[in-house]
């Protein structure tokens, strides 16, 4: 299953009640997922969402349980668990725990990290909190949901063994590469146009299957943005993503050698790219890139640098561009800010070409 598929299902799977887990190659953004429908949800209810993650690869029984301690109970010595860590929420997006507990929300999901490569013991713990939300003495509230995220045994990513009677209380939803879903969400999120571009052109290597059979970096979806957030913050003093030695041994730490050097190309061809400022100054006599990785990635660009004020000039470039560049542009513009639509000539471009509007009613139905 895609992440746009989920998208469209995970409310109701939401109030099904019901336990799932997400399981896929490494660096697919499971746990970013995640994260986002915690807001999306408390949008979609008009009541806040509680989140509360575990870890379960470095747990043990006792920490997912809590921890026993003694009470002095009429005179008699008993003993009480202490809150488990999970009992905590947070913010889903930081991490950083918000002085609350999964009993000050009405709704909430309580996420397994890592589920399959928590120990047997911890698993086997795990079962009554996947089926009936409870372990021990802790119990979830009623609209809370429980859902783990984990990779394939394969993957070498340290999966341990699975148990029958665990696998009987939860939806296993395998979660399959969505190229034009990722850039859509990466163009949501403000990741550079370069590495966007960069992935559009090279979804082989961002998507390879499975892991390397030698090991070392590798780019997956998470460690291209993970470089992606380092680089912008080595931007040259015009702008551009930097290209000297030193940044090409932090991407080849990051997503290997031989991605890097197909990165280093993109970033030279942006490095080379018109400016925003001189398409909107003079959008018919502005540069016109040659080639479709440098015409993608001055569509990526203008679609998210484009204002409302600045329609007129960017559609106007837009249409010396190949046509098939149009969609990308109208959809990833429109997404990050719907306003464009509105304006007279972004609908008169949009309803002149049945591809264009089509697209721009994905992008309204998505919105939903």
């Amino acid at each position: 299953m895609k992440f746009t598929d989920l998208d469209r299902v995970a409310p109701a799977l939401f109030r099904s009640g019901r336990s799932f887990e997400m399981r896929s190659s490494p660096g697919r953004g499971k746990s970013t997922w995640m994260g986002d429908q915690i807001g999306r949800m408390t949008k979609i209810t008009g009541k806040p969402w509680g989140f509360a993650s575990c870890f379960l690869a470095t747990m043990t029984p006792t920490e997912l349980m809590g921890f026993m301690v003694p009470i002095n109970q009429g005179g008699h010595v008993l003993s009480q668990y202490s809150l488990p860590t999970w009992f905590q929420t947070s913010d889903p997006i930081t991490g950083q725990p918000d002085g609350k507990l999964v009993t000050d929300f009405e709704n909430g999901v309580l996420f397994l990290d890592e589920y399959g490569q928590g120990e047997a013991d911890v698993k086997r713990a795990s079962a009554e909190l996947l089926l009936n939300g409870k372990i021990g003495p802790h119990k979830l509230p009623k609209g809370w949901v429980v859902w783990g995220a984990s990779n394939f045994a394969s993957d070498r990513s340290g999966v341990t063994k699975e148990f029958d009677f665990v696998i009987n209380r939860r939806v296993l939803l395998e979660i399959t590469d969505d190229p034009a879903g990722w850039e859509d969400w990466a163009a949501d999120h403000g990741l550079n146009p370069v590495l966007i571009a960069f992935a559009h052109q090279n979804p082989g290597i961002v998507f390879s299957p499975g892991v390397p059979d030698k090991q070392g970096p590798w780019c997956t979806p998470r460690s291209l943005v993970a470089l992606g957030k380092i680089l912008d913050e080595m931007t040259t003093p015009d702008g551009n993503l930097p290209s000297d030695t030193i940044a090409m041994e932090i991407a080849q730490g990051t997503i290997g050698a031989a991605a890097s050097a197909q990165l280093l190309a993109m970033i030279k061809i942006g490095q080379d790219m018109p400016r925003y400022e001189d398409i909107v100054a003079n959008p018919m006599n502005a540069k016109l890139p040659k080639g479709p990785d440098a015409q993608m990635l001055v569509c990526y660009r203008l679609a998210m640098n484009i204002t409302v004020k600045d329609v007129e000039p960017v559609v106007d470039y837009m249409e010396r561009l190949p046509k098939e560049f149009s969609v990308t542009f109208a959809k990833t513009a429109a997404r990050r800010d719907a306003s464009l639509v509105n304006t007279k000539r972004f609908g008169k471009w949009c309803a002149e070409n049945s591809s264009l509007m089509s697209a721009i009613q994905d992008v309204r139905d998505s919105s939903k």
